[in-house]
């Protein structure tokens, strides 16, 4: 590889050359300094994190950066490397292959992966398949398969992996992955972005209204007329606004400044007295404002799952609503009686902390 700066610096001098091959050349040479990293000779151990979105949902970039900021914490003697959907390629998969040395640690990124809905775990199974004789970790995921065949055919690589490691984030994913997965090591595990509850200091508010955080998706579970009808109901007594974990700003920069994205999402979320949200992340964004939140059905297990997690201490800032009717009475409540204390880092002291002594590690 030592001759890719030199043929570059060739084809910049000679003029016959096709733009074609000049594009090829790019891109060999930014895929070169891309892995060069965890090619050295030299080098201190890697973890490799497989899977890290792409793409401007907020809930999935609070995730990574969660991750990495675990990573630092727990392991500040690894390097991290981090490949996205998009740029899993068989071709970088070939290239850390090569590299790979013995403490150096393979984790697939946690969210809504283990399903058929969307396809991203197909890199996660490349990765089982591919590296056999390293232990591999799944981070905390929701399981959900629509077709059985789809959920067998996963099932059947993970339980090959000698040493396969899969974190659940709910109830129902946990007993899905136990008939299915049952070769693999299984832990329930909360969503890594609860680790930030009770965790972050953002300025005080004077809150006023209520935040609805909708998705728009098929993971919706009441029509948007449903939810504008609420809206109009509750503005008869106070205002509303309307915003989504997804945002329009390009994914690069999402990426490019996540930390200052998600901390201005998180205050944004603390000017409100309540958030009303179909969203997972939505609500784990309102308690990390120290915002009481109530929750909506999506169109899985997701989100009544997911509310189970919250315990007897967070009763003032969590309610469940079956359906759309009851959320103005909670409203009402919350506005009545605010909750009178910020929450604890419950999930980071529980959980978190406790991360790394369930992993099966080379010495790290």
């Amino acid at each position: 590889m030592f001759l890719l700066p030199i043929l570059q610096k060739l084809y910049s001098i000679f003029p016959w050359i096709s733009e074609k091959k000049r594009e090829s050349m790019k891109r060999k040479m930014l895929f070169h300094e891309w892995t060069k990293g965890f090619r050295r000779l030299f080098r201190p151990p890697f973890v490799f994190l497989f899977g890290s979105p792409c793409h401007s949902n907020l809930g999935d970039q609070a995730q990574t950066e969660c991750i990495v900021a675990w990573i630092r914490k727990y392991l500040p003697k690894y390097e991290i490397f981090i490949a996205t959907y998009a740029n899993t390629s068989p071709r970088l998969l070939r290239k850390i292959r090569r590299s790979i040395r013995k403490k150096d640690i393979l984790l697939c990124h946690s969210g809504y992966h283990m399903t058929d809905l969307y396809d991203e775990q197909s890199h996660y199974l490349r990765v089982a398949q591919l590296f056999p004789d390293h232990p591999l970790t799944i981070l905390p995921q929701t399981v959900n398969y629509q077709e059985e065949s789809h959920a067998q055919t996963t099932a059947v690589i993970l339980n090959s992996h000698p040493d396969c490691t899969l974190f659940c984030r709910d109830e129902y994913s946990y007993e899905k992955a136990k008939m299915l997965f049952n070769q693999c090591r299984l832990f329930l595990y909360p969503d890594i972005v609860t680790s930030l509850i009770g965790n972050v200091t953002l300025p005080e508010h004077s809150r006023k209204g209520v935040l609805f955080c909708m998705r728009n998706d098929k993971e919706a579970f009441y029509p948007p007329e449903a939810i504008e009808r609420l809206r109009q109901e509750l503005e008869e007594n106070i205002p509303t606004e309307q915003t989504d974990t997804t945002i329009d700003t390009p994914a690069e920069e999402v990426i490019s400044n996540r930390q200052q994205i998600l901390y201005s999402t998180f205050e944004y979320f603390s000017q409100f007295q309540a958030v009303v949200t179909d969203r997972y992340h939505g609500a784990i964004f309102s308690l990390i404002s120290n915002t009481p939140v109530i929750v909506l059905n999506s169109s899985d297990h997701k989100l009544s799952s997911g509310v189970k997690w919250f315990p007897e201490s967070f009763s003032e800032y969590v309610y469940f609503a079956e359906t759309l009717n009851e959320v103005p009475q909670y409203v009402q409540e919350i506005i009545n009686q605010p909750p009178q204390h910020p929450l604890p880092a419950y999930f980071s002291t529980e959980y978190y902390d406790h991360l790394l002594e369930k992993l099966h590690l080379h010495n790290a």
